[in-house]
């Protein structure tokens, strides 16, 4: 039960992100030119957490598409600390949701590898 909450939070909270990244809205952008990326990066980052949170949300019935977005998540949101810490030199307190994310699909593979 505690695994299905787990994909099923992690999927929203990524759904959400790739959606806001997909639109552009205006303070993702803002934020994305500060950490110097290209905007066509905007969009290809959002359109993998949209696939990632259809897979995860897949997830809660089949172990492989866990695993598969799991994985996903795991590249993505170290990027994101990346951005936040180093390419933006934001506190550690801005990287917290990426940091949870990473942690939450750590434990979801672990969970789904035994």
């Amino acid at each position: 039960m505690i695994s299905m909450i787990m994909k099923a939070s992690l999927a929203v909270f990524m759904l959400a992100g790739g959606i806001i990244k997909v639109f552009r809205v205006p303070f993702q952008v803002e934020h994305w030119r500060h950490y110097q990326y290209p905007l066509w990066f905007l969009t290809v980052t959002g359109i993998l957490e949209i696939a990632g949170a259809l897979a995860m949300t897949a997830g809660i019935w089949n172990r492989y598409a866990a695993l598969g977005a799991g994985v996903l998540f795991i590249v993505l949101m170290a990027g994101a600390v990346h951005a936040h810490m180093f390419r933006a030199r934001q506190s550690v307190l801005m990287t917290m949701p990426a940091m949870i994310c990473l942690i939450a699909s750590i434990m979801i593979i672990i969970r789904e590898l035994m």
